[in-house]
């Protein structure tokens, strides 16, 4: 590595001899220069390069030398502390604990995260209260390591409370409640979680955490329909979020090749069932979603190699399908234009729309005949039939104007049909 520290250099090197013997320099001489290299630097290496490295800090931090990395803890990153919690655990007594709990009330917000990372290893009740206003705190890696200790502790007090702020109005707070719970532990929050997805604004965010927690799928063939559905938006939301709001890393974490796979299972199993055309706008939405990344280097080019064959395997596994398949799913999809889920309606017009599926046509026709639709999917409709070039198929443009009573709605939806006059 050509870093400009030599020590953090050699640490992340080839060389293990030399970079055992960074390992030791930077923790025996507090070299805070080396440190902050390290993390200023931790978003460019390859997860690989982390943990070998971070298996040799841990390794040469001993009782004789643990003083030394207390002036290291105000440079914190999520890449190291665990390495460095682990070192200190090992260690546990009393007065380390004290010490480490009067970091959580008193030191900077680096410390008190490495604080509570200790404690996700250390039980120690004492810490409770503190974990629990530092869970609160506007640092996002503290934030989950003092979740992560509070499940740990299985601290109820805490549980509840973001459950409860769960029903909040405010989407962040939603948001800050599910990524507390999700690193919490407990997979009796799941449902609850699902629910506040399936009320926010930003339902993408709160569907990552749940699958960064649980495997969603295991909630596909739920005993509960609507826990199922409720699965089903979650895996919609993930799908729209991927190069949205997170990377292609998210394939491997968030298990996509295995949702994929079952979906396809329950496509071919029940394509009867009230939720094929749901099977259906997931499967095919995968699909124009993995072809888009696979066809367009701007989603891949920094991605890692495990990563890449990852999402090689997915597309695979979605060719494995073949024609008759994909045109069933191309049918089932238009259930979804007929069910009273204003969502599914939506989410089936967008990927009809993107796909360009002309057998759509007259149910999404439907839509804009039907009288007691609502003007949201109205308005989905129009702009779909505008980006298929099937304006003309509207038969009475100034009676559907006349339906819309929402302003904006109705400006939207006269912009879009007048828009090429």
């Amino acid at each position: 590595m050509n870093l400009p520290n030599k020590w953090t250099s050699e640490l992340l090197g080839k060389d293990k001899l030399k970079a055992e013997l960074a390992a030791q320099h930077i923790i025996n001489t507090s070299d805070i220069d080396a440190w902050r290299c390290l993390i200023d630097n931790s978003d460019y290496l390859f997860s690989y390069i982390k943990e070998k490295a971070g298996k040799l800090l841990e390794k040469v931090i001993n009782k004789d030398n643990m003083e030394k990395i207390f002036p290291l803890l105000n440079y914190h990153s999520p890449d190291w502390d665990e390495y460095i919690a682990q070192a200190f655990s090992k260690y546990s007594d009393t007065s380390l604990d004290l010490r480490f709990l009067e970091l959580l009330k008193t030191g900077s917000l680096q410390e008190k995260a490495y604080a509570a990372k200790y404690f996700c290893l250390v039980n120690n009740q004492d810490a409770a209260s503190s974990l629990f206003e530092t869970a609160k705190l506007d640092y996002q890696p503290l934030k989950i390591n003092s979740a992560e200790a509070l499940g740990k502790l299985k601290d109820l007090f805490s549980y509840n409370y973001f459950i409860d702020n769960l029903k909040s109005l405010d989407d962040w707070e939603k948001i800050e409640s599910a990524q507390f719970l999700a690193n919490y532990g407990n997979k009796d929050a799941v449902i609850p979680m699902l629910r506040a997805m399936s009320e926010s604004g930003m339902g993408e965010h709160i569907a990552g955490e749940i699958a960064g927690f649980v495997n969603i799928l295991d909630y596909f063939e739920n005993t509960d329909y609507e826990i199922q559905l409720l699965s089903l938006e979650a895996f919609d939301n993930i799908l729209s979020g991927i190069a949205e709001v997170w990377t292609l890393g998210v394939l491997l974490d968030f298990k996509i090749y295995d949702c994929i796979e079952k979906l396809i299972e329950l496509a071919n199993k029940n394509p009867d069932s009230s939720l094929s055309g749901k099977y259906a706008q997931l499967l095919l939405k995968s699909k124009t979603k993995v072809i888009l990344f696979m066809e367009n280097s701007q989603y891949t080019f920094d991605e890692e190699k495990t990563v890449l064959n990852e999402l090689e395997e997915i597309f695979h596994l979605l060719l494995s399908e073949g024609n008759e398949f994909w045109d069933q799913q191309a049918k089932h999809i238009n259930k979804e234009l007929v069910v009273v889920d204003s969502k599914r309606k939506i989410a089936a017009i967008n990927v009809i729309s993107e796909m360009e599926l002309e057998d759509s046509l007259p149910y999404i026709l439907g839509i804009l005949s039907n009288n007691i639709e609502s003007e949201v999917v109205i308005c989905e409709a129009v702009i779909a039939l505008s980006k298929m070039h099937y304006l003309d198929n509207i038969e009475d443009i100034n009676k559907l104007i006349a339906r819309i009573k929402d302003p904006n709605i109705g400006a939207i939806i006269k912009n879009t049909l007048y828009k090429t006059e």
